[in-house]
């Protein structure tokens, strides 16, 4: 599951570099950087990819989570740090859901 995760928050990235002036390279994986000092995203752009990460993952895998939190965004490691924390973030909430 988590390289179908990877690949949904690949595929939130590409549609919104469509409107990014300095697209986001995806060359260092899923260490790429999505926010935090190391990103080029601002909290919109941020925003967005998350939301459309949302719509994937009930498109894709019938999954519906809300991500954004307060919690997660107050958070000392944002899970959304980057690429693979994101996709373990998406998992973990996956399976609260699942089990909750």
């Amino acid at each position: 599951m988590h390289a179908q995760l990877v690949d949904i928050i690949y595929t939130a990235i590409g549609f919104e570099n469509q409107s990014l002036a300095e697209p986001i390279s995806l060359a260092a994986g899923e260490a790429t950087p999505l926010y935090g000092r190391d990103s080029a995203l601002d909290s919109m752009s941020l925003v967005s990819i998350v939301v459309e990460v949302e719509a994937l993952l009930e498109q894709q895998l019938g999954l519906r989570l809300t991500l954004v939190s307060d919690s997660a965004m107050s958070s000392v490691r944002s899970p959304f740090a980057n690429v693979g924390s994101f996709a373990r973030y998406i998992a973990k909430r996956s399976a609260e859901v699942a089990h909750g």
